[in-house]
């Protein structure tokens, strides 16, 4: 187990407060300081006073009572403080340090000592840590994880994001498969686990609490993870295969711990920052009701003029370079953006200022973006409050859905292009769109099959170019008499007026819903 693991244990509930830490060895034992140790097991934790120390001579791994500064040697209480001990001590490089009050010095000698016997005992954690190292990811030691315990294992953070999951067994409770199948819980689901009595009233530590729900018929297990004294997340174990056994109390500890620190060791992006602003964004994506938003919003700016972006990507990197390349570099091309990771991707809020919408600089910065980094980028539609923005976002995502089947080719879609698109995919029944086509396209559909033709897409050219003959030539390369020629049989064909601006609208929007649902092909 390493020092800094074992601080990350202890801290909740106690004065610990780490100073500093290299984690260069295991902890394998615990002792204490007796004042005639001249040297020292570098894998022990040793214990005591700084008076105890021969020469002042630093334990390589130790936690030290505060004392007084009466004394010839001391440690002070806070780390700004700590050049007063470096007058004794000449340097912490390789050195793992902690002080906590005198007063619980006992009390936290006996936690280490059953933390690390624990650690030492079972070896599960070094396993875990071992797969860990070889993959460099948290999948593979979940999956272990779960086999050690018959049951399935999901890894949530402390907003209740899905990190990972077990594959090994089956995941069919509803309630948990679309948990899954999201990538977070919503806002209704985390309020109602934290209003379980078991939830409420858990120990502030990683001590295994059973759970159980009336939406979901399966009993769970869960362990709390911390660093530095802050939850970050939960290890949470679904009793199916296996029924829960004094094993799973003395195991999902350890496995919170491994999942732990291979997180902050190989997948640091994984746990939140949980800034003010990310914080208000996930919170309006879940669901969150406006009582609960509204006190965020305290002490916050935003532009007058705001959008959404729904950013995911073309070419799979992986989550941790959306987090550690994209992310910095989207700032780079649209400062002031505020976002947050979701489903996979980022949901961000952009400042417009006083633009009604996206300026071209902007829109070439987020090509840009999206040539080299491998994206596609949905753009929702102006809107004025930050409360909208799950609304928007839900529109800029739209966007990315509809162009992948009208413009599979396009990296920056504007939901404004998509709008009439998305109306028709809301219809109840979209094989009933074609009913409301101007009859004009079935006419010269049939007639340039039987004759071929090309009239339908002459007229749709013809429109799209704003019923201007010299534009619509150029597009078509014909000459100007050969699209008046075209444009007359049209009418004669149709008898569609095409000077009227009503008749021009419904045949603009029977173009777009045989575009839609493939009538045009």
């Amino acid at each position: 187990m390493l020092f800094t693991s074992l601080i990350n244990e202890i801290c909740p509930g106690t004065s610990v407060k780490l100073l500093h830490s290299d984690d260069l060895y295991n902890l394998s034992d615990v002792a204490f300081l007796d004042g005639s140790q001249t040297e020292y097991n570098r894998e022990t934790l040793y214990f005591g006073y700084a008076r105890d120390m021969v020469d002042h001579k630093l334990p390589p791994q130790c936690i030290l009572a505060r004392e007084s500064s009466s004394g010839s040697a001391f440690v002070p209480e806070d780390p700004p403080s700590l050049q007063a001990f470096r007058e004794h001590a000449s340097s912490l490089a390789g050195t793992n340090l902690a002080l906590v009050d005198r007063g619980e010095l006992f009390r936290v000698f006996n936690l280490a000592k059953s933390l690390i016997d624990a650690s030492r005992n079972q070896g599960f954690y070094g396993e875990m840590m071992d797969c860990a190292a070889r993959s460099h990811s948290i999948e593979p030691i979940i999956n272990l994880a779960a086999a050690k315990l018959g049951n399935s294992l999901v890894l949530l953070d402390a907003n209740f994001k899905i990190l990972a999951c077990s594959t090994i067994f089956p995941i069919d409770d509803p309630l948990w498969e679309e948990n899954i199948r999201l990538g977070y819980c919503t806002y209704e689901f985390v309020s109602a686990v934290q209003q379980i009595d078991a939830v409420k009233n858990a120990a502030r530590n990683s001590d295994p609490v059973v759970v159980t729900c009336y939406a979901s018929p399966l009993r769970k297990l869960s362990s709390k993870i911390f660093v530095r004294g802050s939850l970050v997340g939960i290890v949470l174990m679904l009793e199916k295969e296996t029924p829960i056994s004094p094993l799973h109390f003395q195991l999902l500890p350890v496995i919170s711990a491994a999942a732990r620190d291979a997180v902050c060791r190989y997948a640091p992006y994984l746990f939140s920052d949980n800034t003010i602003y990310e914080k208000l964004l996930y919170d309006l994506l879940i669901g969150a009701p406006p009582e609960e938003i509204a006190p965020q919003l305290t002490g916050l700016s935003f532009s007058p003029h705001l959008c959404a972006l729904c950013i995911r990507q073309s070419r799979y990197l992986g989550q941790k370079h959306l987090k550690e390349e994209v992310a910095g570099r989207l700032l780079q091309c649209l400062p002031n953006t505020r976002f947050t990771f979701h489903e996979n991707g980022i949901a961000a809020l952009v400042p417009l200022g006083d633009a009604p919408q996206l300026t071209p600089d902007m829109g070439k910065a987020l090509e840009e973006l999206a040539e080299k980094e491998y994206l596609r980028i949905g753009v929702s539609n102006l809107f004025f409050q930050v409360e909208n923005f799950s609304k928007r976002y839900a529109q800029a995502m739209r966007a990315l859905e509809l162009s992948s089947r009208l413009h599979p080719e396009a990296a920056v879609c504007l939901y404004s292009d998509y709008a009439f698109y998305d109306l028709l995919w809301a219809a109840n029944d979209p094989d009933l769109l074609g009913l409301y086509c101007h009859p004009a396209l079935a006419i010269l559909s049939r007639y340039d099959h039987a004759n071929g033709t090309d009239f339908y897409h002459t007229l749709e050219a013809y429109l799209a170019c704003g019923c201007s003959v010299k534009d619509t030539a150029q597009k078509l390369f014909i000459h100007r008499n050969s699209l008046n020629y075209r444009l007359e049989r049209i009418r004669q064909l149709t008898q569609a007026d095409l000077d009227h601006s009503k008749v021009r609208f419904l045949l603009e929007m029977s173009y777009r819903i045989d575009h839609f649902t493939g009538r045009d092909a």
